[in-house]
Formats: C-alpha cells, structure tokens, sequence
C-alpha cells in the first residue's frame, strides 16, 4: 500500500485505497491499526518528525480507545471526517473520535497546542 502524507487530503486517500479492499484484506488492516495504532500509522503515513513525536506521546487512550474506533469505522467502511485544531505545533494528547450516528462517518478532531 502507498505511504500519503497525513493531512485530510491524504486520510481521504488512504480511507479510498482501504475501502478497495475486499473484506478480508479490509479486516487484517483494521485489526493490524486496532493492535498498534503507532505502527499501522507509519506504514501508511508519511510523518514529519512532529508528527512521530506526537505520535510517541500518546497515552493509552489513543493507543487503546482510539485505535478500537478507528478499526471499527475502517470494518463498517464509515467515512472520516478529520479536523485539526489549534496551532501548527503536535503537542496536545487531545483526540476525540466518535461515530456520527445515524450517519456512517467517524468524526475526528485533533487539537494542537503550543
């Protein structure tokens, strides 16, 4: 699978590379992301160096939770809708992501913070 860069063009990409999948291969992505979060993220991303940092800071909340709603969104093949707040700087352990009921999307904010 190709690497693209993370931003929300990227994420669009890599969401339509995924769901070109068939199920089966779709479902070992979605439980490889749910068992390392961190390590599916840098096959499939090109990071800067604040973004890996970032990445590295995050509690088990992202590496745990997040990754659980992330793989399930990738299952039920919902769409992503990413946003990025706050400054250019990856500093904030803030991320909240939820399904958007009854709509098939999975909501994603992450907030930067000097």
């Amino acid at each position: 699978m190709e690497q693209v860069y993370f931003t929300p063009v990227g994420i669009a990409l890599k969401q339509h590379e995924l769901y070109g999948l068939d199920d089966n291969l779709l479902q070992e992505q979605a439980m490889f992301l749910r068992s390392n979060i961190i390590a599916w993220a840098q096959q499939h991303f090109v990071l800067n160096d604040q973004q890996l940092n970032w990445l590295f800071q995050q509690d088990s909340s992202f590496t745990v939770d997040f990754a659980v709603t992330i793989s399930n969104g990738l299952l039920g093949r919902y769409d992503f809708d990413i946003r990025f707040g706050g400054s250019e700087i990856w500093k904030s352990k803030r991320i909240d992501a939820k399904a958007d009921l009854p709509f098939k999307k999975i909501k994603i904010f992450v907030e930067r913070k000097n």
